[in-house]
């Protein structure tokens, strides 16, 4: 039977020219869920999948390439009930559940601690982290049913300082928390956190072009340079891990958070 997954924020992509340097060809990047996404529903996966986005446009043309395999939904994952409903649809559409890939967040607000925008911090919140909780209290005893697996997507800024980021960061240091204690509380259900690397995502096209003057000028040249160089990898290459950890994701790295490229990953990018 095949899996059935939850993937949010599965909707966002963007153009992707080809890198002969890095050997990258892919004409069209899409987003990591979006990525993530197209490979569980693809051959020879061909998973049933939940996808929930901010907006269908990303969506409805999955829904259209994989009529029988796709349930969607759409909504502010800020709010309880739709991710409530995510975990509701994937067991009254397709009868049970045996993974969710945590994709979602959003960046802003960036600014400094003494000029945080307190409301501004508590939607990043909700979204980067309590949305997680909300699913996760909904979907663990179908999950403990399936022997299901979790995938958190975290982020290198959850250990490593940037200018201005400390909502974002801080958000992902909590993912990754999460991510060990649920593996710690549930040993029925495998759970792990993520860091994907720096990728030609929407969300470096905002750094580089919206964000600039509220990180430090090094940081900003950094971003800069990345992109120049070729240093942005496409979402589809973390994404491979993902996708390999949701449906297999085994002990030996259960409740840890690795970077895609980590030694322990290695099985899990073939």
């Amino acid at each position: 039977m095949a899996p059935v997954i939850v993937v949010t924020g599965a909707s966002r992509g963007k153009l992707f020219l080809s890198n002969p340097r890095r050997r990258w060809t892919s004409v069209l990047a899409l987003g990591l869920g979006a990525a993530i996404a197209r490979q569980l529903l693809s051959p020879p996966i061909s998973a049933n999948v939940v996808l929930v986005a901010r907006t269908e446009s990303g969506l409805k043309p999955f829904a259209e390439e994989f009529p029988n395999q796709v349930a969607y939904l759409t909504g502010d994952l800020s709010a309880d009930q739709v991710n409530q409903d995510a975990i509701k649809l994937a067991i009254s559409k397709f009868g049970k559940l045996d993974g969710i890939v945590f994709n979602a967040a959003i960046l802003d607000p960036i600014a400094k601690v003494g000029k945080a925008d307190i409301a501004a911090w508590r939607k990043l919140y909700d979204v980067n982290f309590f949305s997680l909780i909300v699913a996760l209290k909904e979907a663990v005893p179908y999950l403990q049913e399936s022997k299901g697996k979790v995938v958190f997507i975290s982020s290198g800024a959850a250990h490593h300082y940037f200018y201005g980021w400390g909502a974002y960061g801080s958000s992902k240091a909590a993912t990754d928390h999460l991510a060990a204690t649920l593996a710690a509380e549930e040993p029925d259900i495998f759970s792990i956190s993520l860091d994907p690397g720096v990728m030609d995502t929407n969300m470096q096209d905002a750094l580089r072009e919206k964000h600039g003057s509220e990180m430090s000028p090094s940081e900003h040249e950094r971003f800069l340079k990345l992109k120049s160089d070729g240093g942005l990898s496409p979402p589809e290459v973390p994404g491979n891990v993902a996708v390999n950890l949701v449906l297999k994701g085994g002990p030996e790295v259960n409740g840890k958070t690795l970077r895609f490229t980590a030694p322990e990953l290695a099985e899990y990018a073939k």
